[in-house]
């Protein structure tokens, strides 16, 4: 009787990464830094317009202060007026996530664009495989519409005595095109209208809370269809901390 050794195959564990996703003006960025902060981290931005220099106003990106704290990485890698598609970002997340794990920090993928953090949470295969490459945390802010319409025209209010519409007329007179601009939505859309003249500042205001409340509304349709996601609606940093510390642990 012939005895069969069979050999256990190891199974290579995936590096982990934690993905703060949610709708605009829910606290992604300032989540993101406490919490790296906390679990020795580095920031990867996942954010359409944040990769673009000049675009930091009207985009939300985080301060240079902020940038101090912790760690950024893919914050103003493109001049204005270029084309960066997903499967771009895509490889510029994977070398930035695999550089920050070689040196033993924690990356954490954070921003609102959901097909850019999915590109990596997923792993789409752009060439026909798609197997994801880490094994991720990914944390889903959801406050409720009550919650977060306040913070919109807060963060609005703040934005434009900051300067978010000087900072447009800068791009413009650095020959930045309008067009494109335009293309990007939301705050530079109509920003260029405001600085046209097709609309006055009162209008501006109304139309553009408006148009990013309808935003948030297609962002939390897309959420929901994440897998494998936790959704949280309030007490984000306690819960976050808490499903972190297990994750990693």
């Amino acid at each position: 009787m012939c005895a069969l050794r069979l050999r256990r195959r190891k199974v290579k564990k995936k590096p982990r990464i934690v993905s703060i996703v949610g709708v605009t003006a829910s606290g992604k960025s300032s989540l993101g830094i406490k919490l790296a902060q906390e679990f020795n981290g580095e920031i990867v931005s996942c954010d359409s317009r944040q990769i673009y220099k000049g675009l930091d106003l009207g985009s939300g990106k985080v301060t240079t202060e902020e940038q101090a704290m912790v760690p950024h990485h893919l914050l103003d890698i493109c001049k204005p007026g270029k084309t960066f598609n997903v499967f771009e970002f895509q490889k510029a997340a994977y070398a930035a996530i695999d550089d920050i794990l070689a040196r033993g920090r924690v990356p954490f993928l954070v921003g609102g664009s959901g097909l850019y953090s999915r590109s990596v949470v997923d792993g789409y295969g752009f060439k026909g495989n798609s197997e994801p490459r880490y094994e991720v945390l990914q944390i889903c802010l959801m406050p409720p519409r009550e919650v977060i319409e306040p913070l919109v025209i807060k963060r609005l209010e703040e934005r434009l005595a900051q300067g978010m519409i000087e900072e447009t007329e800068e791009l413009i007179r650095q020959g930045v095109s309008k067009d494109w601009l335009s293309s990007l939505g939301l705050e530079y859309f109509w920003n260029v209208e405001l600085i046209d003249g097709r609309i006055d500042l009162n209008e501006y205001k109304r139309r553009l809370k408006d148009k990013i409340m309808q935003f948030i509304k297609r962002q939390r349709t897309w959420f929901r269809k994440e897998k494998n996601t936790v959704y949280l609606t309030e007490e984000f940093y306690k819960k976050s901390f808490d499903l972190i510390k297990a994750f990693l642990n």
